[in-house]
């Protein structure tokens, strides 16, 4: 490559090429490390970046973290209306989707992710839930396994599921575009001024990786939010007297609509 390259942003698609590191060459590793073969998860499961949610399944089911992957994405199997579960957990951003990966590798085929979000519109309020039907790909993941668009989009029948559980929810569900950036303090009021107006609803760290994923590797993948702040206004905004954010009282509804539209889901596959 010619030094005329090096001041240019990196622009090269490579997605239609292996990759010299997979999660199966990681999980060779763990098994060496570990003294034991890799686990086979079940094929519904739950990923979530909010540590609540992991203290939640373990109280209910009395189970225990298995972090067999030794990347501190710990993961959990139980059961629910008689299907077999797992939900694991991550750090927030771009971790998050290599948790994900593994997670596919390791058995499950449809994965819904929890996460947190900002509202950036006024149809959005701090305490309700939103679920993405596109993500704006403002990031740096999605690209190495998807080709270049605009939006990755989750699969449109997990989110379907989602939707119908959350219809008539004590707490509000909205739905609609969110916007990917992975630059906490970066989110710029010119780049959120125009994907306001272009119809994104709120902001995020995770959506559209975890659905680049989920269509790079075959598997259904949705989403649903927990909006814990507002930067409508054009600033950050946590309104007086809301709870602690994303601790068990806030995270446990979604964590439950989220397991009942698995279940949903799961029966409706297996018809």
């Amino acid at each position: 490559m010619s030094d005329q390259h090096y001041d240019v942003p990196v622009l090269w698609d490579t997605t239609a090429a292996p990759s010299i590191f997979e999660p199966a060459h990681w999980f060779e590793y763990c098994e060496r490390i570990d003294g034991r073969p890799r686990p086979v998860l079940p094929r519904f499961a739950i990923q979530s970046v909010i540590p609540a949610h992991m203290k939640i399944i373990c109280e209910r089911h009395g189970t225990v973290p298995d972090n067999f992957t030794l990347a501190d994405h710990p993961f959990a199997l139980f059961e629910h209306d008689g299907i077999e579960m797992v939900l694991a957990t991550s750090a927030k951003g771009s971790y998050a989707s290599g948790g994900l990966d593994e997670m596919i590798a390791l058995g499950v085929r449809h994965v819904i992710f929890l996460g947190g979000a900002g509202a950036i519109s006024d149809e959005i309020e701090v305490d309700d839930l939103f679920i993405p039907t596109k993500a704006l790909r403002d990031e740096c993941v999605s690209f190495h396994y998807l080709p270049p668009s605009r939006y990755a989009h989750p699969s449109q029948r997990l989110t379907n599921a989602l939707l119908t559980e959350a219809n008539g929810h004590s707490r509000p569900v909205k739905s609609g575009p969110a916007w990917t950036i992975m630059a906490h303090f970066r989110q710029a009021r010119p780049r959120l001024e125009a994907f306001r107006d272009e119809g994104c609803l709120v902001v995020n760290n995770e959506a559209a990786p975890a659905f680049a994923v989920g269509q790079a590797r075959g598997v259904d993948v949705a989403a649903l939010l927990n909006i814990g702040d507002t930067l409508a206004h054009g600033r950050f905004e946590v309104p007086v007297g809301h709870a602690k954010l994303y601790q068990i009282e806030d995270a446990a509804p979604q964590l439950d609509i989220a397991i009942a539209a698995l279940a949903r889901f799961a029966r409706a596959t297996e018809r």
